[in-house]
Formats: structure tokens, sequence, C-alpha cells
């Protein structure tokens, strides 16, 4: 930066006045500003937004004031490759998230080595932990909302409603018989579900699809009659 006779700046004391003046730095001034703002986050565990600036083949440089390492087991936004990718197959993907901005937790800060080392894998978890926390008060038994299948097994699928995953069972899935969860639904699927019930200790909710839909009992009387005969399959 530039200064005229009169601004105030921010100094750092190089070296304490003795027998000469004392020797001072604007750049070692404006270092440990960033420093102690980063030992801050550090401190009290806050989560940061990050710009990727770089890449190498162990990770990505993020800029979050100092510059700091995001290892590839810390990093989530790394789309999968193959199981047998070549070192130019992985720096191409890398190479894709110059300049996106992620969020970032330190977990490691050693300034004498100069040394920082960030988590987004980290930051996400808490970040969705948070948002499990607010979605875990916002719902009620009753509800009906709107979500996300995330994973399907064989007893049923979890759906995500924003923040956190709740179970359907499979009995809870179809008003019909279901023997397999993908015969009905399929990871990335929309769908309303009904809220089951809550632990909210536990955090646990369990969810309904079939309660999200009319009851085809309710409508029987209107579909079938007394003493009618019906073709009918065998289940």
């Amino acid at each position: 930066p530039e200064y005229q006779v009169g601004d105030k700046a921010l100094v750092y004391v190089v070296q304490p006045e003795g027998e000469g003046r004392a020797m001072l730095s604007f750049r070692r001034a404006a270092q440990e500003k960033v420093w102690r703002a980063t030992e801050e986050l550090f401190e009290t565990g806050e989560i940061v937004d990050a710009t990727i600036m770089e890449y190498n083949k162990g990770g990505v440089l993020v800029d979050v004031g100092p510059r700091g390492f995001v290892p590839l087991s810390q990093l989530t936004s790394l789309r999968r490759g193959a199981s047998d990718e070549t070192e130019d197959e992985l720096a191409a993907r890398l190479a894709e998230l110059v300049d996106r901005k992620i969020n970032v937790k330190i977990i490691e800060l050693d300034r004498r080595r100069n040394r920082l080392i960030l988590s987004e894998r980290v930051a996400e978890r808490e970040v969705r932990s948070r948002r499990r926390e607010v979605l875990l008060d916002e719902l009620q038994v009753g509800q009906i909302r709107k979500g996300i299948v995330s994973n399907i097994c064989s007893f049923g699928a979890f759906v995500d409603l924003g923040g956190a995953d709740g179970l359907a069972h499979i009995s809870e899935l179809s008003w019909s018989r279901v023997e397999n969860p993908e015969e009905i639904l399929k990871p990335g699927e929309e769908i309303d579900v009904y809220v089951l019930s809550l632990d909210r200790e536990d955090k646990k909710i369990a969810l309904s699809l079939r309660r999200a839909t009319k009851d085809p009992w309710d409508s029987l009387d209107t579909t079938y009659t007394v003493d009618e005969v019906v073709d009918g399959e065998v289940t």
C-alpha cells in the first residue's frame, strides 16, 4: 500500500527501539492480522466459505486469508472417479474445482510450520447437523413434507427432508404389498411423505409414503357393492 504523511497504519514491531530506531513492517503486520483472525476461526470452530485456488495430487489449496490445504480425504465436492483412474484423470477432476467456493472448517493449525489444514467433510457434517436440529424443531407428527429419496435398502427407504434423513419402512411404502422398495422408488426421486413419528432425543424420524396418499379403503364403497362378483389376484 502507498501511504501519505499523517496516515494511520498497522505495523509489526520487528525490532524495538534501542541503540537505534525501531524497525517496523507493514507486510508482517498484515500477515499477523490475517493469522490472528484465522486462529480465532480455529478456536471458535467456525465454518467459512473458501475459494479453491489450486490443486495437486494430494488435494486442493484454498484461500481463507492465509492459504490452506484440503486433503482429498476431506474433500466432498470432488466427483467420484473410477477405481483404476490415472493421475492425469484425477488431475482433470480436480481442475474442475478451481475457483469453486466450498464450506470448510479448520482442523489443524501450526503457525511455526506455516501449516493450515481444512476439511470440507467436517464442515458439511456440522452444517447438516445444524439443519437437522432446526428441522426436528419444525417437524410435527401428521405433517406431509416433500423429500428426496437418498438411499434404498431391503427394509425401506431413507428420505432427505432438507437437512435430515427419515426412514420409511417397507410396510409404509404403499397400501398394497411391496416385496422390494426398488419396485416403486429410485434414488434422487422427489416424493411426498407423511411424518409418522419423531424421536427428538435420538434424532430419528419415521415416515410413511402410503399415508401421504389417499387410503383406498375410503373409496371402497364407491368402487364395489355387496354381492358383486369381481376378479382378483392371489397375493
